[in-house]
């Protein structure tokens, strides 16, 4: 794992310690193990405020005191908390605008500083974490910088993922913006003609050619299995679904206030809920202020009838659920539910009507599949049914065995 080429980039250094080169604090020794790598750094000897703060959304990582305050003089007021206090407020501040690893380097017992942040939800004992809590003599100690924190790493898949995954979009992005403007650095605006001129919505149009383009050029990412890999005993039913529901639908409290395709609704009917699936392309309804929405209709299955072999069953084989022609099923979604729409009901529902019920968006390919499907079971061509004595003895013995079972 090559260290600096992940965390390319500028970092930010707060340590009271940092502009006083007369001062013993380790401190020095591992901003001189950074310098010695190259790394730009922003240094500050006290947590900076909310506006400098708003900056921080492209910091490669922060490396953080503390205890960024002089030992009081015996017998003066002083109230160590507050300045506790600062530094989570900080990280919570930070958290808001960014993801990032944070490293709290200090000459304290990690242990105390790991409570204080569980009291504040921003660690969880015993788990992956964002937050690097170490010893400064532990660092300084056989130059084990790097190794702590390769090995940090090696146990926080998700900050590794987001590091290759950066450095990749980085180097796409920049293919793309100097490929384009060494064509015509005035390439948007011949965009946003060529979409005014065809009707099409210019602030969608232009987002999605940008997110398409930069896909094209990104390099395929080549992850480290050893980092990745989890054996099926330390997952629970429970984690694997809460993983696929982020990966296939995101939460209303993340989405901006506009339509999609892929919208969810749920609403109450008979004493259960039931869905919308807004099915209509994003095309026709983006930016308009009150667009119809074209909604098929859903509801959360019995789990019970999962390859239950009974004439309702639902069959899952091969990890897919066989859906019928006019149904489909979309694991797993609300709270971890398999919910089940059909194609045979839909409704045309006014954006505005129905916003508030929105809890959600399935993402592509799913809500694609879907798509796909519906227009399928619109042109669906019904056919002859074949008579089972056309078949013979074998359809005879089958029904036979069947019934003996």
């Amino acid at each position: 794992m090559d260290i600096q080429r992940l965390f390319s980039g500028v970092a930010v250094v707060i340590d009271d310690q940092i502009n006083k080169p007369d001062s013993k604090d380790l401190i020095h020794q591992i901003v001189k193990k950074l310098d010695d790598k190259n790394i730009p750094m922003l240094k500050y000897e006290y947590v900076p405020d909310s506006e400098t703060i708003s900056h921080f959304q492209n910091i490669n990582f922060v490396l953080l005191d503390w205890e960024l305050f002089d030992k009081p003089v015996p017998g003066a007021p002083f109230d160590e908390e507050i300045h506790i206090n600062d530094i989570l407020d900080f990280i919570s501040r930070l958290k808001e605008i960014t993801f990032l690893p944070i490293f709290i380097f200090t000459r304290l017992n990690p242990n105390g500083i790991i409570e204080k942040l569980e009291q504040k939800e921003l660690y969880k004992k015993d788990d992956n974490n964002y937050i690097f809590v170490k010893q400064k003599d532990d660092l300084i100690e056989n130059d084990k910088l790097f190794e702590e924190i390769e090995n940090w790493l090696k146990q926080t898949p998700s900050i590794y993922v987001l590091k290759e995954w950066e450095y990749s979009l980085i180097e796409a992005r920049n293919k793309l913006f100097w490929d384009f403007y060494n064509i015509n650095h005035k390439w948007p605006s011949v965009l946003q003609k060529t979409f005014t001129d065809d009707g099409s919505d210019v602030n969608y149009e232009l987002g999605n050619f940008i997110f398409k383009n930069i896909m094209a050029r990104t390099e395929p990412m080549q992850f480290d299995d050893d980092i990745l890999k989890i054996e099926d005993k330390d997952l629970s039913k429970e984690e694997i679904r809460k993983v696929l529901e982020a990966e296939r639908f995101i939460k209303q409290d993340s989405l901006p206030d506009i339509p999609f395709t892929g919208d969810l609704f749920k609403y109450q009917t008979d004493s259960r809920e039931r869905y919308y699936l807004n099915i209509r392309p994003e095309c026709d309804i983006a930016r308009k202020s009150n667009p119809k929405l074209y909604c098929i209709k859903g509801k959360d299955i019995d789990e019970t009838l999962i390859n239950s072999g009974n004439d309702d069953e639902i069959k899952f084989n091969k990890g897919s659920f066989i859906s019928k022609s006019n149904k489909i099923y979309l694991p797993f979604i609300v709270a971890g539910k398999i919910l089940e729409f059909s194609f045979n009901d839909i409704e045309v529902k006014k954006w505005k009507s129905i916003k508030e019920d929105r809890v959600g968006k399935i993402l592509p390919p799913y809500i694609t599949a879907i798509q796909q499907k519906y227009a399928f079971y619109l042109q669906r061509q019904g056919l002859p049914a074949i008579p089972e004595k056309a078949i013979g003895e074998r359809l005879e013995s089958v029904h036979s065995s069947s019934q003996h079972e």
